[in-house]
């Protein structure tokens, strides 16, 4: 637990919206914004603004894609060729690349 600290602290540092990323490490799982709801009867400005939130959250979402393979490539650096040996050889990590 100290060592997903420790990483979230530098994600929110180093990292452009760290934030989410450190919420990914606490959780141990992806965890993307929700997406805003149009309402059925929106105005032209409600939609504008729909668009905009949109727009925003998928932007948001292709950073911590990024951020996290990042942060998963710094964390293989730092293992020894046992552990990547032991990463690479599971098929989670197989199915993912």
């Amino acid at each position: 637990m100290r060592t997903i600290e420790k990483l979230g602290l530098y994600a929110s540092a180093h990292f452009k919206n760290g934030a989410d990323v450190k919420k990914c490490l606490k959780a141990g799982k992806v965890v993307k914004p929700k997406m805003p709801d149009l309402a059925d009867n929106h105005t032209t400005n409600e939609k504008r603004i729909w668009d905009h939130r949109v727009t925003m959250i998928l932007k948001a979402e292709r950073t911590l894609e990024n951020n996290l393979c990042i942060l998963f490539a710094i964390k293989m650096s730092l293992c020894n060729s046992d552990t990547k040996n032991q990463i690479k050889n599971m098929t989670k990590y197989r199915d993912e690349k």
